[in-house]
């Protein structure tokens, strides 16, 4: 189920530790609740009608946040063909809706903003904290690109095509 997704330089050409940061940190306080009332505007935020990205089946459609002033940048999950939004992915936080995990969603959404924004999408000079669920995403995602761009031919440095895609999906740091 994994329509065509973009190939950004700000995952392919690092490392999965410089991707997430040097300090990344993993730990269950680090978890978020997308139901909570605090994350209700990612769950009406004003998204491009055009999808970045849709699923093969159609049931799903990653739309980045349309507003320019918006902040963080931000990716909606829209299930269609209701229209309801059912994850987000903003300020390096990601949340997919318990009935629609498991389906590999989560990688779109990282992937369809970094490569929107050309980076990553929070600052990871000094890096940020993961659920172990959020780290296992952004490793898949990574994993995914860099194998994606090395099928694709793409000059992907040494340093980040040499570590086995196994071990870059591998499970967080204590």
């Amino acid at each position: 189920m994994t329509a065509a997704l973009p190939l950004p330089r700000a995952i392919w050409g690092r490392t999965l530790e410089e991707f997430l940061g040097p300090a990344s940190l993993v730990a269950p306080t680090f978890a978020i609740d997308g139901h909570d009332g605090e994350y209700d505007i990612y769950l009406d935020a004003p998204h491009e009608l055009a999808p970045a990205w849709t699923s093969l089946d159609g049931l799903y459609g990653v739309h980045l946040v349309a507003d320019e002033d918006w902040e963080p940048p931000t990716a909606v999950l829209i299930e269609n063909p209701t229209g309801t939004t059912v994850g987000f992915y903003a300020g390096g936080e990601l949340w997919i809706d318990e009935e629609h995990r498991g389906r590999g969603l989560s990688t779109p959404l990282i992937v369809c903003l970094v490569a929107r924004l050309g980076r990553a999408a929070y600052d990871n000079a000094t890096g940020i904290g993961f659920s172990a669920a959020g780290h296992a995403a952004h490793a898949a995602a990574h994993a995914s690109v860099v194998r994606r761009a090395v099928e694709a031919g793409l000059r992907v440095p040494a340093w980040v095509r040499d570590v086995p895609f196994a071990e870059a999906g591998a499970g967080p740091r204590p």
